[in-house]
């Protein structure tokens, strides 16, 4: 688990302060990390292009620029002159070195860096900037962003291969937003441990080894040693029995559905019943509900998942509670807003944002958020997890239930809501990231079968 930040100017200001790095040594460790960094993605004779604004990010580029001379054939395409003082230093510094200054950009290169921006981005960018940004991102060549790809609040962003984040994971690049123009994120330290450089945070990046699977320690176990998980069967019960075969994949004892009349096209690992089995550990609702009513005492006494439909029941205010996991796309997210009273809401507004709103409505709600996106955000009393290896070939119908199984079945062997719904999510995406096929191919049941390959 990695500690990502909404901002990083106080984590620059304190390593100023406390370790006694100035900003110039600052920019000298970001710029070593840039050039190391190109030296294991170009080859010799690999033209290697800079492209530098008048800010700082700027001269982290005319600083790595000079560091790589030599090594590569250089040159630097300067957006504008340099402004800052750091930036005509570093400029000043590259001078003796015979890189080239070009006053045009190129018909091509072999590696593209990009210091336009980075996080001092303000406002909105002139029209040669986005045409050049349109130019470059349609050639071919490796594209590496340093800090955070250029304009990528605009229509027209920087679209980088490599995104080389300085000193610290920074928030804007987990937005989901962002996945499409970051490329593969890499972070290098600015002269002390990122460990040391790093303060207190309330975001967190998880990483592979953070998965822990409910692997089966104890050889004296039985079947009711491993919970009894209950999926409430709708108008849609392919969706609850897609629900039921995940948690019995996933390690559930028992799988029941409640249903109201007998299914009959129905798989034999999952059992049916009509009423709330006394011993049910945990139970799921929503997937495919449709108009089924819903007895409230089903969510009082055991962990729940309140999932899909349920998402825009108003009564989910009522059923708040420390044992529940809630799991909102952006859509049922917004009516979850409304519904505990942040107001109206467009989808697009909260997709711009999610950081921001998954926080606040954790901190009312007392339950466990998973807001699911390409980067799915797992949140719990301000307190956030993001989950980055998630991909396009999710996007199907049938891998929300998947989700809500995974949880359900982690909450039924007695892990935390939190617990659950985190190492759920984990299994869920990296199903997804391992699959080999094509990615329009992957199914719910190849994701219920990938599961347990993990």
């Amino acid at each position: 688990m990695q500690k990502i930040f909404y901002k990083t100017d106080i984590l620059d200001r304190r390593a100023q302060k406390k370790f006694f790095l100035s900003e110039e040594i600052l920019m000298e460790n970001a710029a070593r990390g840039i050039a190391e960094f190109v030296k294991t993605k170009a080859k010799k004779g690999f033209h290697v292009l800079f492209l530098c604004g008048g800010g700082n990010n700027g001269a982290d580029g005319y600083a790595a620029a000079r560091m790589l001379a030599g090594f590569f054939n250089v040159s630097v395409f300067c957006i504008c002159a340099p402004k800052s003082p750091l930036a005509k230093l570093q400029f000043e510094r590259l001078k003796p070195l015979h890189v080239k200054i070009l006053k045009t950009l190129p018909k091509s290169a072999d590696v593209f860096v990009e210091c336009i921006f980075g996080s001092g981005q303000k406002g909105e960018i002139d029209e040669e900037v986005k045409k050049i940004l349109l130019d470059i991102n349609a050639k071919d060549g490796i594209k590496i962003a340093c800090d955070i790809p250029a304009a990528i609040y605009s229509p027209v962003p920087f679209r980088a291969d490599f995104t080389f984040s300085m000193g610290a994971l920074k928030a804007v690049l987990f937005e989901d937003f962002a996945k499409e123009y970051t490329g593969e994120i890499v972070c290098c330290d600015l002269g002390v441990d990122r460990s040391v450089f790093e303060d207190k945070t309330d975001l967190f990046l998880l990483e592979k080894d953070d998965l822990v699977l409910p692997v089966r320690e104890c050889k004296n176990s039985n079947k009711g040693d491993f919970g009894h998980l209950v999926v409430v069967s709708g108008e849609k019960s392919g969706a609850s029995v897609l629900s039921g075969l995940t948690a019995i994949s996933f390690g559930t004892g028992l799988v029941s559905l409640l249903v109201k009349e007998k299914l009959f096209e129905f798989n034999p690992s999952l059992m049916q019943t009509f009423s709330m089995p006394s011993k049910a550990t945990a139970v799921i609702a929503g997937m495919g509900l449709g108009k089924r009513e819903i007895d409230s005492s089903w969510f009082r006494d055991i962990p729940f998942v309140i999932d899909a439909d349920l998402c825009h029941e108003r009564k989910v205010k009522e059923w708040d509670s420390p044992k529940c996991v809630i799991t909102p796309h952006p859509k049922e997210f917004v009516s979850l807003l409304e519904t505990f009273d942040f107001g109206k809401h467009m989808v697009e507004e909260i997709q711009r944002q999610r950081f921001f709103w998954a926080k606040k409505f954790s901190l009312k709600f007392q339950g466990v958020l998973v807001l699911k996106g390409a980067n799915t955000i797992i949140a719990q009393k301000g307190v956030l997890y993001v989950c980055p290896f998630g991909s396009q070939a999710l996007a199907k119908g049938g891998s929300g239930d998947v989700l809500a199984g995974l949880i359900g079945a982690l909450l039924a062997q007695g892990r935390t809501p939190l617990n659950a719904a985190v190492n759920a999510v984990l299994a869920h995406a990296l199903v997804s990231s391992n699959y080999k096929a094509n990615n329009y191919a992957l199914t719910p049941e190849g994701l219920i079968e990938g599961v347990k390959w993990l």
